[in-house]
């Protein structure tokens, strides 16, 4: 897929200045041709309609979306494609109506061919996002997002695996923001960070003038401490001395793909995280990491096993016909044949979010 990939990024290089002002052109050179590169047979109706069009009731008339994929006769996302100089301000929309029509597809692409914005349900099940989770900018981005256009290929496509790249994103995304807020200096703190420097009265004016200043040397502090990790990083490797580093954490596709599955039993009004570690990938509750559900544990080998904190009498109450080990003390281990296969304890997984919500309960908000 990589070299598919870049070779749509120097096509859309050579062509994006030949078809401004042609929607059809924009569509046929530089929107068609990413979907190829993921493997989608654009030409086979069964698989990508373009012009889809749903009946929205006698009293609403709505344009048909640009295109709509399809997998096993049902849409799994539909993509609105505008002319390669058109901004993608107000399309938003009408792509929002063709994802509400459609509980199977948790994916909506708005488009111009350069800039590409994916859209999701994360606020709210089958209804579009109005924010995307993620924006592609193809001839500005320093590198394309590898990892969402990897579940993005025709041969990965896994809906419920998408919803949740989506959330882990809209996270980030929403990290990152509060991250520029709180880094963007605020007048008291530029007062703070003035006070054994500046000679004159650090009136509004002068704190001002201070500000950009000091917004660079927040960044430059920061590329430093990157590159005083980095080095110590190198210094333990040549001396030999990496076996005391914490090892490597992989968050895997068997994972997160196991991770929606329990997702999936445990349903909207139930929801859960992860976090990943070295060891095992550990499902909790949103609010604590130390609220475990459950364990997967080599979900990326041949034996994966869902661990649980109950003991194996527990689990047979619950899911009799599953088999079970008792591996450490307070846990029980259930081997799976399939990662995604675990519908033999979805009772167990339902009952044991409902037990740590009793023990953890959500306090209801203070209304104003």
């Amino acid at each position: 897929m990589r070299e598919a990939i870049e070779a749509y990024i120097r096509r859309v290089k050579d062509l994006s200045e030949h078809v401004r002002g042609n929607e059809q052109a924009t569509k046929k050179s530089l929107v068609e041709p990413l979907f190829t590169a993921l493997g989608y047979d654009v030409t086979d109706p069964r698989e990508c309609v373009p012009e889809h069009r749903e009946d929205f009731g006698r009293n609403r008339s709505v344009k048909p979306v640009d295109y709509a994929f399809f997998q096993n006769g049902k849409p799994i996302f539909f993509v609105e494609a505008k002319e390669v100089n058109r901004r993608l301000v107000g399309y938003d929309e009408q792509l929002g109506d063709y994802f509400a029509k459609a509980p199977d597809a948790k994916l909506g692409i708005l488009t111009n061919g350069l800039h590409w914005r994916f859209f999701a349900d994360v606020d709210n099940e089958n209804v579009m996002d109005k924010r995307p989770f993620l924006e592609w900018q193809v001839l500005s981005d320093a590198a394309p997002p590898w990892d969402f256009l990897k579940l993005l290929q025709k041969a990965q496509h896994n809906a419920e695996l998408i919803r949740t790249f989506a959330q882990r994103q809209r996270q980030q995304n929403l990290l990152v923001e509060e991250l520029t807020r709180l880094l963007e200096p605020a007048p008291e703190f530029v007062r703070l960070a003035l006070a054994n420097i500046e000679t004159r009265n650090l009136t509004a004016s002068v704190v001002e003038s201070w500000r950009p200043v000091l917004r660079a040397a927040i960044h430059e502090w920061a590329k430093q401490q990157r590159l005083s990790s980095i080095l110590q990083s190198s210094s333990h490797e040549s001396d030999g001395s990496t076996q005391d580093s914490e090892p490597r954490v992989d968050t895997t596709k068997e994972e997160l793909e196991g991770f929606a599955a329990v997702q999936k039993i445990l349903g909207q009004d139930r929801p859960v995280a992860f976090e990943d570690t070295a060891s095992y990938f550990k499902i909790h509750l949103p609010e604590r990491d130390t609220w475990v559900i459950c364990r997967l544990v080599n979900f990326h080998k041949k034996r994966p096993a869902v661990w649980v904190p109950v003991s194996p009498d527990r689990v047979k109450q619950l899911s009799s016909e599953v088999d079970v080990t008792a591996p450490v003390q307070g846990w029980s281990a259930i081997p799976l044949s399939d990662h995604m296969r675990m519908d033999a304890i979805a009772e167990l997984l339902r009952t044991l979010w409902d037990e740590e919500r009793a023990r953890h309960p959500v306090s209801a908000p203070t209304l104003p």
